[in-house]
């Protein structure tokens, strides 16, 4: 699967930018693309086809790693793997808005490269199917592929690399998908992370209290990171 992909390398050190190619280029790839900014990646983007993104944090110019995963989610919709020297949480809680496949801290091992790309094809390739037209999710429910409106879920909530879907009439489906792949599935205008464990459609919003909220005559707990966001929904 990795040699059919098509990757773009973002890094501003050029000897770390090829040795990520040659660890592509021995698994069979054959088309790398190598971007040292922001400017030079978005170029790249918008005149190519590319199927994956690897990029650094700290590009050493105005715009930063962070400012492109933004852009990847928002504009691209293209998966990607930070590949960064920065450890530290402050980072950490940055990158992780953004929706990375991975993050992996450098010096890193050939192996664990490889590894974080085939686990994010992989979950790729077997994500729920969102159809922008008819506003549903379809998902595997055993061997059956099963479609659901986005109003017909009330709230999703996470349980190790499973999900319980909460739809309306108290029905629940449960489904072999972590929360995170379904947050990027389902719009932002029409849901809202409340809680690591919760994603909720903002519809079925009817109360909000000091530290909960109540969903559908459900009260659930709302975390104190994501309690700002929600804030402004009552404002």
């Amino acid at each position: 699967m990795i040699a059919a992909s098509i990757f773009l390398i973002v890094e501003d050190e050029l000897l770390i930018a090829e040795t990520i190619s040659d660890f592509l280029k021995a698994e069979g790839c054959k088309e790398i693309l190598i971007a040292e900014s922001v400017d030079e990646a978005t170029d790249i983007l918008n005149s190519s086809k590319i199927d994956f993104v690897l990029t650094d944090i700290a590009l050493g110019k105005e715009q930063t790693g962070i400012d492109l995963g933004n852009l990847l989610n928002s504009k691209y919709h293209l998966p990607f793997i930070y590949i960064t020297s920065h450890a530290d949480k402050a980072m950490i809680d940055k990158a992780k808005h953004t929706h990375p496949k991975a993050y992996i801290i450098k010096p890193f091992k050939k192996e664990d490269l490889l590894v974080a790309i085939e686990l994010a094809l992989y979950n790729l390739e077997n994500s729920p199917i969102k159809t922008e037209e008819s506003e549903e999710l379809i998902v595997k429910e055993g061997r059956a592929l099963v479609k659901l409106h986005h109003q017909s879920i009330v709230w999703l909530e996470a349980d190790g690399n499973y999900t319980t879907i909460h739809l309306k009439n108290d029905k629940r489906k449960v489904i072999r998908i972590a929360l995170s792949e379904l947050e990027q599935q389902l719009p932002s205008v029409d849901f809202i992370r409340i809680h690591k464990s919760y994603l909720v459609n903002k519809k079925y919003i009817t109360e909000m209290k000091s530290g909960s909220i109540i969903v559908n005559n459900e009260e659930l707990s709302v975390g104190r990171t994501y309690q700002q966001n929600l804030n402004s929904l009552f404002k």
